[in-house]
């Protein structure tokens, strides 16, 4: 009976809280509705940012059990061995009981300490993303006043585009890459040599970039020549800002750039300008696949 009263002392309160949260959530529920019925477009780093939240989230659950798989894993092991409690604990038996409690506990603080390092690390990629397409969102914001129409994390079939740009003569399909340079300071380390197919950074090679942005690019140019019933060129695009891109290819079929200077996507060179009214059209193509703000 002893036993009983302290395991339910010690389950109470985790118990009592849990109950507390599950009312909370049911009782805070609105059933009235948002009056913002219509279309919201994503800031840069939309998706990002749900991303950053969810391994927050994991990564605070994953603390907690750490901090409590001690304690917890300890006070079931000594309330399973309160019936044998003797004056002189060094003269205690282990049994095979007593292993799994050990044999639990330690999986617990592994499982716990594997997830913990997972979440922090996904969490700094999220973050490095999100910090790279803000900085390209904030180099695309001059073309506005030349009249460049943008729009971010944009969403397509189980993917985004992270930024389209409706250019002077084509609409430019950007793909945003973070990567992190080597200790090493000097012109070398922050170079990036492309030759048309492959992003040769300081450490390694990567082609599955421009892949990427090559794919994303012809799933929207489909989109928009179905949306608004005649072809649309579409350009793609990898950004690496604060990478010095060397090109080796006057004319490659997907462009890498760290988008610092933005204004070539408004000059002549990718195709006579497009009519207002075109460019209308391909703005509301663009928009009505946006979501409806949520109630």
């Amino acid at each position: 009976m002893t036993n009983l009263i302290l395991f339910v002392a010690l389950l109470a309160p985790v118990v009592m809280g849990l109950g507390v949260m599950l009312v909370w959530r049911f009782l805070r529920r609105d059933k009235r509705r948002s009056p913002l019925t219509f279309k919201v477009l994503n800031l840069p780093g939309e998706s990002l940012l749900r991303g950053i939240e969810k391994h927050d989230e994991g990564y605070y659950e994953k603390a907690g059990i750490l901090m409590l798989v001690g304690p917890v894993v300890l006070s079931a092991w000594l309330l399973a061995r309160m019936d044998r409690v003797v004056d002189d604990w060094t003269a205690m038996q282990f049994g095979k009981g007593d292993a799994l409690f050990a044999v639990v506990g330690i999986g617990a603080f592994v499982w716990a300490v594997v997830g913990l390092i997972r979440h922090l690390r996904e969490r700094r990629n999220y973050l490095d993303g999100r910090a790279a397409e803000l900085a390209v969102a904030q180099a695309l914001m001059p073309l506005m006043a030349d009249g460049a129409l943008i729009y971010h994390d944009f969403p397509g079939d189980k993917f985004n585009i992270d930024h389209i740009v409706i250019g002077g003569g084509a609409v430019f399909a950007i793909e945003t890459k973070s990567r992190r340079k080597p200790r090493g300071g000097g012109k070398d380390s922050a170079r990036v040599d492309y030759d048309g197919a492959r992003l040769k950074f300081p450490s390694h090679v990567e082609t599955k970039p421009i892949e990427q942005a090559h794919r994303q690019a012809q799933w929207l140019e489909k989109f928009l020549g179905s949306g608004v019933g005649e072809p649309v060129r579409v350009i793609p695009l990898v950004a690496l800002p604060g990478w010095y891109v060397q090109s080796r290819v006057q004319r490659p079929d997907v462009l890498v750039s760290n988008c610092h200077n933005s204004s070539f996507m408004m000059s002549r060179s990718f195709g006579p300008p497009m009519s207002p009214a075109m460019r209308k059209r391909i703005a509301h193509v663009l928009t009505e696949r946006y979501p409806q703000m949520e109630s």
